[in-house]
């Protein structure tokens, strides 16, 4: 078992599709819009949060059944 951290293929696409099509607004001087690149980095984050809670819930799983498991040992 690796000991990478690894969120359901599902959850890995959608952030992957995010990151390949996420565009910036750009200013007429200076690059991009720093408050655009906020909103961005946000909604990556929540995404991140959305694929840890998925984790987590298959993990909390995982535990339950092992120790419904350990109980009827």
């Amino acid at each position: 078992m690796s000991d990478e951290l690894r969120f359901p293929p599902e959850q890995e696409e959608k952030i992957a599709g995010f990151l390949q099509k996420v565009k910036f607004r750009k200013r007429i001087f200076g690059g991009v819009s720093e408050k655009d690149v906020w909103t961005r980095i946000r909604e990556l984050n929540d995404m991140y949060r959305q694929a840890l809670l998925a984790e987590r819930i298959r993990c909390d799983a995982l535990i339950a059944e092992h120790d419904r498991e350990k109980a009827g040992d």
